[in-house]
């Protein structure tokens, strides 16, 4: 077994080399006379046994290879997995409905797609497959570890943001389709995670998670175009933003944050350091508690929040996607923590109790990653990451109620392997286990 040491923005990260063999070896490993080394071995899907290095010439003819000489086989060249970890189904994170267009939208970080369907589909009762109006999916699409999306129903087109690697942001007509490149590609700080339509200022701001941070935009930059604004710093109370939503009626941002504060960070040119930005006091990493922060829309630099809902009281836990129902005065809370949706007061403040909760087994909530109001048919839906499903609620729906609607990405009952971001991997060979860390 060998270790092997690989800097990553200044962590090392360490990666397990374990050996193993996909065939059956004898105690001492020795190889028979006139046998292929077994350890070579792979079984096809028609049952038949062959060595790695014959596979292709099988695929091709049918026919296995005539026995060599035994000689120690090399591994390499175009072979097929002897098994595989995936899920081969959509995986639900951020939603936004288009009540207008009848359309609703979400991200889909397992097969990196974004994915709409009719907004009326889904019987709640039915364990099929749903049916998909649109799928964006392909190298083309420049979609990778998305995250967050928005819709504009006034031009029709929606935006998603990649979190963790292709740091764009991408924008699509409703039609696109299949594999198609985005109308507008724009990039973007490291980690983004939430994105915001204003209608009214004709912006978009984006939520960046490794900086705490939220940058806003034209609504139509595009390429390397530079932040019109950005509000970041110690003051403002952001840590680790997730869920972001522009609140046109009252002029405000609305933002959800897990807590992570890593302190505030410069890029020297020598990698990621926690060190101070040059117009801030130094401000080392911490533990916060989560929180859901309201800032004004023209708020920038190091300003401070307007409100904050922290505190035992509020049941934040890992809160994840957030939208306002301005005609109700509402906020909700995917609660990714424990499986639940928090509706608070819009203009609460401080360690308040929400007004109301969805959790309970019959609400089928499974880590929810989003949420969208739709006022004009008095519904919120929820994307779940845990079950391939996003659920439709009524608008005034609480405690452990039952979803009016739900549209499934797979079958009823079908497993998700749970995969955010898969970065390593490691074998533990006393309890034969393969250990995945997202």
């Amino acid at each position: 077994m060998g270790l092997k040491l690989v800097l990553v923005c200044g962590l090392f990260v360490v990666i397990a080399m374990v050996p193993f063999s996909l065939g059956r070896m004898s105690a001492d490993n020795s190889l028979r006379d006139n046998q292929i080394d077994p350890s070579c071995m792979i079984t096809t899907e028609s049952g038949t046994e062959v060595c790695f290095d014959d596979a292709t010439e099988f695929r091709q003819t049918g026919s296995k290879p005539e026995s060599q000489p035994a000689q120690s086989k090399i591994l390499g060249g175009d072979i097929p997995a002897a098994r595989a970890v995936v899920d081969p189904h959509p995986a639900f994170v951020g939603v936004a409905v288009d009540p207008i267009n009848d359309i609703v939208v979400m991200a889909d970080t397992n097969r990196k797609s974004v994915v709409s369907y009719e907004r009326s589909l889904g019987a709640s009762k039915s364990g099929e497959t749903s049916e998909m109006r649109r799928q964006i999916i392909g190298p083309e699409t420049n979609i990778g570890f998305v995250a967050g999306v928005a819709v504009d129903p006034v031009r029709r087109e929606l935006y998603a943001v990649n979190n963790d690697i292709e740091d764009t942001m991408m924008v699509w007509s409703y039609d696109a389709h299949g594999n198609a490149k985005p109308s507008r590609l724009l990039a973007v700080p490291h980690q983004a995670w939430g994105v915001a339509l204003s209608q009214s200022r004709n912006e978009i701001a984006v939520s960046i998670e490794l900086q705490s941070a939220i940058v806003i935009y034209r609504r139509e930059a595009i390429g390397l175009e530079a932040p019109v604004r950005y509000l970041r710093g110690a003051q403002t109370g952001m840590a680790d933003p997730h869920g972001i939503y522009w609140d046109d009626k009252n002029n405000e941002l609305a933002v959800a944050n897990h807590g992570n504060f890593r302190g505030l960070l410069k890029n020297t040119g020598m990698g990621c350091e926690q060190v101070a930005a040059a117009n801030v006091p130094d401000e080392g990493g911490r533990f916060q508690p989560p929180s859901v922060t309201f800032y004004a829309a023209t708020a920038k630099g190091d300003e401070k929040p307007l409100r904050t809902i922290q505190g035992t009281r509020t049941q934040l836990d890992w809160p994840m996607g957030i939208d306002v129902d301005a005609p109700r005065d509402e906020v909700a809370v995917a609660n990714n923590g424990d499986n639940s949706v928090l509706i608070f007061r819009r203009t609460a403040t401080g360690d308040v109790a929400p007004l109301r909760t969805l959790r309970g087994p019959r609400t089928r909530i499974n880590r929810p990653m989003g949420v969208s109001i739709d006022t004009k048919n008095n519904e919120i839906w929820v994307s779940n990451f845990g079950d391939h499903t996003a659920l439709v609620f009524a608008r005034e729906a609480s405690g452990n109620a039952t979803p009016k609607r739900i549209i499934r990405s797979a079958p009823a009952g079908a497993p998700s392997s749970g995969f955010g971001n898969p970065m390593a991997v490691a074998y533990d060979s006393k309890r034969e286990e393969i250990l995945v860390p997202n």
